[in-house]
């Protein structure tokens, strides 16, 4: 009985054969842990290397499609080395780039659960995010610009808007201002009482013009019946290269523009803007209790401020420079947009743009200051060292500095520097060369300026960043506007105007940042 019991109890083969089948299992399991670990280390590996591969397509400028795959796909080979892998597509759009892959991982131990190998699957997308941007466009509206180049800046710039609007996750974060230049900026009409601006006529530019008397020229505006055109005159050193000024400072204030009569009677040579008839010298002389050599008759009729309340016709029509005859000879140009997150503004402001007038970069630069500025004239920007905002100019010429020689005794064409006698360029009398010269070492130092506003240390980054446009310029030297940028890539030297719209994506592309959406 004894015996019986202890068969009925025996177990030992029962125990292989259920261990014999739990065994499979138990294998599969543990082999699928293993392997997965494995094919989550591959697809990891695939993921950071199509996440880097995205990221370097993304940063760099606009490429083809298959130059885009070509990229992405030797990033991938890289970083994966010899593994096996296969890159899916890789598309392009305006918001960024989406690059698919997926590696094909063999199983070991999963084997015996029939699974031979898994698939991993991944996407990665980086999209173009733009942060808190304050721009200002500092364009090039010259005669120069007239035709095709001045059309295809408009297409261009608006076309900058437009991608940093689409960017912009909140329209307050994105800032726009636009500063047209020729030989002056006009800041609008609306201005006339601004505190920034030097209407008493007190400063030594602006008495400079008539006899060293203080005269305003708003009241000369209206002796005439027109309108102030909204033009400043530059200021001269060191008040140029800044963007502070001081209402208990004259000099350091702006002039409003006003093109004086020259000599002569209205329209006649040799004199460029001769628009109404001159007093008698005689009667100059009285009223001012001065002896008028004949050599000095020239400066005591062109300064003379009389001739403006006599009613006199005016010359109307266009001079030989193609500007109007008057006081706003050489202001036909668009006022500057201030900044705004209005992009509707912006857009109608650049598309009110017109070419006309020689090229002075420092006076458009300068406004271009005063726009970013927290504390110039407008006061509008946000303050330097902001960590949330970045600041950007980008700066756009097709010509050198020029300042042109002629204009009989005066030696030189009314513009936004005054006349070269007025001392304004630091000079009273250059040939071009120099007087281009002059206007360069200005632009050298505003950019200079620029670059180091709001730093306490110069090892600092700087708080604002530049680009430099230079188009189709066939001759002078590009170095200062090279130098100007913040560094070569934002430098861009345009052998031909169709290029400008590509040009002016890319630096939309770098104002950009770039991240990881998946």
């Amino acid at each position: 009985m004894a015996l019986f019991n202890r068969f009925l109890r025996d177990q030992r083969a029962n125990v292989a054969t259920l261990f014999a089948v739990a065994i499979i299992p138990l294998i599969g399991s543990v082999g699928m842990a293993i392997d997965y670990s494995r094919f989550a280390q591959e697809r990891t590996r695939l993921g950071d290397a199509l996440d880097a591969a995205v990221l370097a397509v993304g940063s760099q400028p606009k490429m083809s499609d298959t130059q885009a795959f070509d990229t992405v796909n030797g990033w991938i080979a890289a970083h994966m080395k010899s593994d096996p892998y296969v890159l899916d597509s890789v598309v392009q759009n305006g918001e960024g780039v989406t690059g698919k892959a997926h590696v094909d991982v063999p199983m070991t131990l999963s084997h015996v659960l029939g699974v031979d190998h898994l698939t991993a699957d991944v996407v990665s997308q980086v999209e173009r995010t733009l942060g808190k941007v304050e721009l200002v466009m500092v364009l090039d509206n010259t005669g120069s610009m007239a035709g095709t180049k001045i059309a295809t800046l408009i297409t261009a710039a608006n076309k900058l808007v437009d991608s940093l609007s689409a960017a912009a996750k909140d329209p307050a974060s994105l800032r726009i201002g636009l500063v047209p230049f020729s030989q002056t900026v006009s800041v609008g009409p609306t201005y006339q009482n601004a505190p920034w601006l030097d209407a008493a006529g007190k400063s030594a530019s602006a008495k400079s013009l008539f006899l060293g008397q203080t005269v305003n020229r708003f009241d000369l505006f209206k002796k005439l019946g027109k309108t102030w055109g909204g033009c400043v005159e530059t200021r001269a050193m060191p008040y140029e290269a800044t963007e502070t000024y001081d209402t208990g400072v004259p000099d350091s204030l702006y002039v409003p523009y006003f093109a004086p009569d020259e000599p002569g009677n209205r329209g006649v040579a040799p004199y460029s803007n001769s628009y109404i008839n001159d007093t008698a010298v005689a009667a100059i002389a009285k009223s001012l209790n001065v002896a008028i050599l004949k050599k000095d008759e020239w400066k005591y009729q062109q300064g003379d401020v009389l001739k403006y309340a006599a009613g006199g016709a005016q010359q109307t029509g266009k001079t030989s420079f193609g500007y109007q005859y008057g006081p706003n000879s050489g202001c036909e140009i668009a006022p500057l947009q201030r900044l705004t997150s209005d992009t509707g503004a912006v857009k109608k402001a650049i598309n009110a743009m017109i070419a006309q007038g020689n090229t002075d970069i420092p006076a458009g630069l300068e406004w271009g200051w005063n726009v970013l500025s927290p504390t110039g004239p407008f006061a509008d920007g946000k303050p330097y060292g902001d960590g949330e905002w970045t600041k950007v100019v980008v700066l756009m010429t097709d010509g050198n500095n020029e300042n042109n020689e002629g204009n009989s005794n005066d030696q030189s064409y009314y513009s936004g520097a005054g006349y070269i006698w007025q001392g304004r360029m630091g000079v009273t009398a250059a040939d071009k060369p120099t007087r281009t010269k002059l206007r360069d070492d200005r632009l050298a130092a505003l950019c200079a300026n620029i670059k180091g506003a709001g730093k306490t240390d110069p090892r600092d980054t700087d708080n604002v960043t530049i680009y430099t446009i230079r188009v189709e310029v066939k001759n002078g030297s590009s170095q200062v506007l090279q130098k100007c940028a913040s560094d070569a890539k934002k430098f861009y030297d345009v052998q031909n105007v169709n290029q400008l719209v590509s040009v002016f994506q890319d630096i939309g592309g770098s104002i950009q940042k770039l991240r990881i959406a998946m």
